[in-house]
């Protein structure tokens, strides 16, 4: 390895009880943690493959958007999970499910400022910190399989920073104390198995309440721009059981399962 603060040996031994649950193998470059899994599904990889790499070359995001990470500051990582309850078309809440996990487990490490952006974002202090990718791959006759894709700024650094569309945040704490990937990955995992157990047997209602809780634009007036770049403003209205958005506009509410939420009105 050609850094010290990320070794899959430190990060499993960290995970107690579940690191039989996880195959981690952690790697210095490739195109896409996601594509990469994506293949090694449809070879068969077990449930729990979890590929961490240094650098993207190809990093992606959602809609067609590219991942830009750096190999000391970033933590990108995806894990293959086939479920035994949940078919292909019950995993539309599966992003939110997700960010509740790394919401939790950046609250245990004193994380502070921390919110949910519809549908896969991950803020701190109103800038993004984390996004999730989720893509589903060949299932089995028994459930759905997702590959689900995790890129977190540990350390952002000024260059990066610079590179990114929107303003960015990352995990260090206002001493300029940055926390290493190492316990960052152990603390996600130890969070995340759990939640995909309990959305597998239950969905993402048991969810619901607690991802409202942490959003960033509760009962706020949003602007929501869908995948045809049809743009719907109005009232955030809460969630569906299955984790579409609630529009409401007037007196109707809509929901809606696609699209991106801003703030900014115009």
């Amino acid at each position: 390895m050609t850094t010290t603060d990320l070794d899959a040996d430190a990060v499993l031994s960290a995970l107690d009880a579940e690191k039989d649950a996880v195959h981690l193998v952690v790697v210095d470059s490739v195109d896409s943690t996601n594509e990469r899994l994506l293949k090694l599904a449809g070879g068969g990889a077990a449930s729990g493959y979890c590929l961490v790499s240094l650098n993207q070359t190809a990093g992606r995001g959602r809609q067609g958007s590219r991942w830009l990470s750096d190999s000391t500051g970033s933590l990108t990582f995806s894990l293959l999970w086939r479920f035994s309850h949940r078919t292909t078309h019950q995993l539309s809440g599966l992003p939110l499910a997700v960010s509740i996990a790394l919401v939790r487990a950046l609250d245990q490490a004193g994380v502070d400022g921390l919110a949910l952006k519809w549908p896969n974002d991950l803020q701190r202090h109103g800038r993004k910190i984390a996004g999730i990718l989720v893509e589903l791959a060949e299932g089995t006759a028994q459930g759905a399989t997702a590959v689900i894709g995790i890129g977190l700024n540990v350390k952002l650094d000024e260059p990066l920073a610079d590179s990114l569309p929107n303003p960015a945040f990352d995990l260090r704490d206002e001493l300029g104390h940055t926390p290493r990937r190492n316990e960052v990955l152990a603390a996600v995992l130890r969070h995340l198995l759990p939640v995909l157990r309990q959305f597998d047997a239950e969905g993402f209602a048991p969810f619901q309440e607690e991802w409202l809780s942490r959003s960033a634009h509760r009962e706020r007036t949003i602007r929501l721009t869908l995948p045809n770049n049809r743009v719907e403003i109005g009232l955030c209205a809460g969630l569906t059981a299955d984790g579409a958005l609630l529009l409401k506009q007037g007196e109707r509410i809509t929901p809606f399962l696609a699209g991106d939420v801003s703030l900014r009105l115009n």
